[in-house]
Order: structure tokens, then sequence, then C-alpha cells
């Protein structure tokens, strides 16, 4: 940022109104939100610290801190990479360009599979593509006597996972696995669960800068329809399940047919889908 652009050296409120223009200017739809969370995080601030503290002044060394990410974040870096973690399902987990970030919606997946622990205490859950590990740590986090296996074919991501295991003490509950899908696993699991990559070739050529240059293609891609990841475990979930067990899926809103007839052509039954936030289908559910 040249100094014409230097953040003002005054309030920190003066400061977050500086940024929020500045991010809205550069064409950032969530630019109050960014700016309010590269200030907490420059200034090493709650968000009730933040409110609390508005009218005090910006240390200049902290201004500078808080300028280069600024700078970062106009030059289209998502701020979930800035700051090296994501907020997902009340708990705070490390994120790299090695791992899809979390999205509000997935949130549904960890809801979904609480709902089944409720009536199975003990139960065993396989996270498919765990990226991150932020849907299984989210299940076994609140169900404390549940069990789980997470696979995903990038050890990079595999080491962000196991890192935020460790954070929430998950270790002796999760056994990270590198592999294709179900190529490593041998046991059967009452859960199946997934956020496979689903974004069709076409879509994946028109992904917003920030998303195709920052978030790793194998976690987005899911082949020319989109579909190649739903079709290589639909075809070999069964015989990975327990009697009774049920697989979850987030999906794309647009494969809501698709999926549920490769679910159903298999032998999976009672198959429901479930509307996001945005009133988009975007989870299945199969027994």
């Amino acid at each position: 940022m040249t100094s014409s652009n230097a953040l003002p050296l005054q309030t920190i409120n003066d400061a977050k109104h500086f940024l929020t223009a500045q991010f809205r200017a550069a064409g950032i739809d969530s630019a109050d939100i960014d700016a309010r969370l590269l200030l907490m995080h420059g200034a090493g601030l709650t968000r009730a610290e933040l409110i609390a503290s508005a009218g005090d002044a910006l240390p200049p060394d902290v201004a500078e801190l808080i300028q280069g990410l600024a700078a970062r974040r106009i030059k289209g870096e998502p701020v979930d990479n800035i700051l090296g973690y994501r907020e997902f399902y009340g708990r705070r987990f490390k994120v790299t360009q090695d791992v899809l970030s979390p999205r509000p919606e997935t949130e549904m997946l960890v809801k979904a599979a609480l709902d089944i622990f409720k009536t199975k205490p003990t139960a065993n859950m396989l996270d498919l593509g765990t990226g991150s590990g932020a849907i299984i740590i989210s299940v076994l986090a609140e169900a404390l006597n549940g069990r789980g296996t997470a696979i995903d074919v990038s050890e990079a991501a595999l080491d962000v996972a196991r890192e935020n295991a460790k954070t929430y003490k998950l270790t002796n509950r999760i056994e990270f696995m590198r592999g294709e899908w179900f190529a490593p696993v041998k046991d059967s699991y009452d859960i199946i669960i997934s956020n496979p990559p689903y974004i069709t070739q076409e879509a994946m050529t028109a992904l917003a800068p920030e998303v195709k240059n920052f978030d790793p293609p194998i976690a987005l891609s899911g082949g020319e329809d989109g579909l190649k990841a739903y079709r290589e475990i639909i075809s070999k979930a069964k015989d990975f399940l327990k009697p009774g067990g049920e697989i979850i899926f987030e999906i794309g809103f647009d494969q809501t047919e698709t999926v549920s007839a490769l679910l159903t052509a298999v032998g999976f039954s009672g198959v429901s889908t479930h509307k996001d936030l945005a009133g988009h289908n975007r989870m299945i559910r199969a027994r």
C-alpha cells in the first residue's frame, strides 16, 4: 500500500472505516466483516474488545501490521489464509492453502451426524476427503463416546487435520489415513460422511480469483460433470457401512436428482435432501 493508502493513526474505529472503504473500492463483498477480522487479528482483540476499544488510539506498529494484512486482502488473498484459521461450528480450525476452508453450509453435515449419535452414542464414522478435519473433529468434540477415521489423499492436508485434532484433544479417537477414498479403509462404519469436490469442469474456469488462486484444486474439481467423486464413493460405500448405517454428502445446489439416483441405483433407501440457509439443496442423507 502506498503512503496515500496508509492506515490513519487515529482511533481503531477510524481504522475500521478506512479499511472497509478500501475493501469496498476493491470490489470485496465482505468488506465490513473483513475489516473487522483483520483489525481483531492485527490488534490482538476479541470482537467484544474491539467494540469496547473503538475510541482508543491505534499504535503505529499495529497500524503497520494491519496495513500489510489489508494489502494482501486487496490483492485477492482470502481472509482465512491471511489469518491462518477459520471459525466453524463454534471452534477455530487452522487452515492453509493445502485445505479447503470450511464453509458455513457444511455445518449441516455436522448436525446430521450428531443426530445419529443421539441414538448411537458409540457410533464410529468415516470422513472421506477430510481436509482440515473440521467435520469429523466438530462431530467427535460433541459426541464424546464416538470414534472415527479421516481419509485424505493429501499428506499436507492430513498434517493440518492432525494439528486441529490435537488442539481439541481428539488424537486418541480419530485415526488419520492417507489414500484415495476407500483405498486404505479396512473397517466398517455407522456413518460415512463427505464433502467431496463437486464443481464441474466448466465452472472451475469461472471461479472467483480468491477461490481459483488459493483453494486446492483437488478439493474443488469434481470432473467434467462434477459427479466423479460421488460415483466413486457411492459405488463402494455399502461395503464399508454397517447394517442400518447412513451416508451423508454435501452436494452442489443442482445435483440433487443425479446424486439421489446414484444412491438408489446401488440399493440405498430413505434418501432425503436438505436445504441450506440460502434455500439451496445442500445435503443428502441415505441408509
